[in-house]
């Protein structure tokens, strides 16, 4: 894994956030039409001894270019004292340790099943009571929940295609996004889970964690009844007139806004920043998640002519609003046909560089720019962000070209 070794290197600290495809076991019913949304976290680590799942940060010296560091995240709605769970490293939690050459038959995933129940990476985990009943007499526990995690927790490649757009953090930003998650699942510990398919889902848990970083807004989690739903809808009327998100939450929509947030954002002048509460509100913290790493991966399901356990399920549900926020084409091209300068390292760093050059170039003066503010904007709070602005850009160029150099050692 040369590339995400290189990736790595370059950006340490970095989330990927994936909408996954629907669940179908050969022979079995397929699972629910939403999808799935997970988080993948570059610079956490599981916290030991806490008795449940847990992270921190990494020590400051830790070295994060192994291509296999990091923590997958999941959320399942059988989860009951916890809202998520952590598994280590890349290639279990996406292939589950298989090898693209190899076959995924019952002996294989038998043995993925009995590794992780005794690698203990859902030590502590309690599922429904409704499903725990289901548990044969002569199965541990711990196994049998394991079994309905495989797929879904870990081991996404055995049943799923992962669409997975990434994101890099400063290390303060992960260590905000950690301290969401274990915010979470210490409140399921003390008060249990309770999942619902639109008021609270494994989407709105992947949101607002990286809404703690200030990524972007966060959505309410309401409760499962019918007047919480109703909440739901209420909130995209009041998103459309205000042009805002609603707190509906889906993991497709996620993976987009993801993609928006790390390329789409303006960074072409200082007005149009200023005028993005979502820039204004990063660069308050120093940065803007508009930069350089923002790249697109799909990771897909194991080979249809060695998957011998599952087939592919239906892509997960875009929640879209034609005219408004009508995100299918986008969706179909970064998963269909995503362009090179988000799939390609060299080339998005290239992007940047320009774009940072053309933004410096093209730079108003002060009072060019405030002349074009309207009557309701703060004139002095834009003075303020106008230095600041360019001041980032002209640091994020000179951080691009020592990238670009320690790109091409690296590669070489």
């Amino acid at each position: 894994m040369p590339a995400q070794r290189t990736y790595n290197s370059l950006f340490p600290y970095s989330v990927e956030v994936c909408a996954v495809t629907q669940f179908h076991q050969i022979g079995a019913k397929p699972g629910g039409w939403g999808g799935h949304a997970t988080l993948f976290i570059n610079g956490a680590e599981i916290e030991s001894g806490a008795g449940y799942p847990r992270l921190r940060l990494v020590a400051a010296t830790t070295d994060l270019s192994n291509p296999d560091s990091g923590i997958g995240i999941s959320v399942n709605k059988l989860f009951d004292n916890v809202t998520w769970v952590a598994i280590p490293g890349r290639d279990e939690f996406f292939r589950g340790g298989l090898a693209p050459e190899q076959t995924l038959n019952e002996d294989f995933y038998e043995g993925a099943i009995q590794n992780a129940t005794s690698a203990g990476w859902l030590a502590g985990v309690r599922i429904k009571d409704a499903v725990m009943r289901r548990k044969p007499p002569a199965m541990r526990s711990e196994e049998f929940i394991v079994r309905h995690s495989i797929g879904t927790d870990f081991a996404l490649n055995f049943a799923r295609t992962a669409y997975c757009a990434r994101l890099p953090m400063s290390r303060d930003a992960i260590g905000k996004v950690i301290g969401h998650l274990n915010s979470v699942n210490q409140s399921a510990l003390t008060s249990g889970y309770t999942w619902n398919m639109y008021t609270n889902n494994c989407s709105h848990v992947v949101h607002n964690a990286l809404a703690a970083a200030g990524v972007w807004d966060p959505k309410v989690a309401r409760g499962p009844g019918a007047i919480d739903v109703a909440r739901d809808v209420a909130s995209v009327a009041k998103a459309i007139v205000l042009g805002q998100m609603s707190d509906f939450s889906f993991p497709a929509n996620n993976f987009v806004r993801l993609y928006e947030a790390g390329n789409a954002r303006p960074i072409d002048d200082a007005l149009s920043a200023f005028r993005n509460h979502d820039v204004r509100r990063t660069m308050s913290d120093g940065w803007i998640t508009t930069a350089p790493g923002a790249l697109i991966a799909t990771y897909p399901i194991h080979d249809a002519s060695r998957n011998q356990m599952f087939a592919s399920g239906r892509d997960p549900f875009l929640f879209s609003v034609p005219m408004l926020w009508d995100k299918a084409d986008t969706f179909k091209m970064l998963t269909r046909d995503a362009p090179s300068v988000v799939t390609d390292l060299a080339e998005n760093l290239a992007h940047f560089r320009e774009s940072y050059l053309k933004t410096l170039a093209n730079q108003r003066s002060l009072e060019d720019e405030a002349r074009l503010l309207n009557r309701t904007e703060d004139k002095d709070a834009f003075r303020s962000f106008y230095g600041r602005f360019y001041a980032q850009i002209a640091t994020e160029l000179k951080r691009t070209d020592a990238r670009l150099t320690e790109y091409r050692r690296l590669v070489s």
